[in-house]
């Protein structure tokens, strides 16, 4: 495993979230968030560590269903 390519746990660890929630956020534009200011600040934490999603991993997820 790469080091180098940031991941959800790493973004939820500095947003002070849950995976759960950062997966949440990121994958469901629609998804309200119970605190106010949660989903920008999940985004603008995923925008400055440059998190991109890992394919392989969506891809397994799209065959699985």
């Amino acid at each position: 495993m790469n080091k180098d390519k940031v991941t959800i746990h790493d973004v939820a660890r500095a947003a002070n979230v849950s995976p759960a929630t950062v997966s949440r956020v990121l994958n469901n534009p629609n998804y309200k968030c119970s605190v106010s200011g949660l989903r920008d600040k999940i985004w603008k934490t995923a925008i400055e560590m440059n998190y991109v999603p890992n394919e392989a991993a969506r891809n397994l997820k799209r065959i699985a269903v």
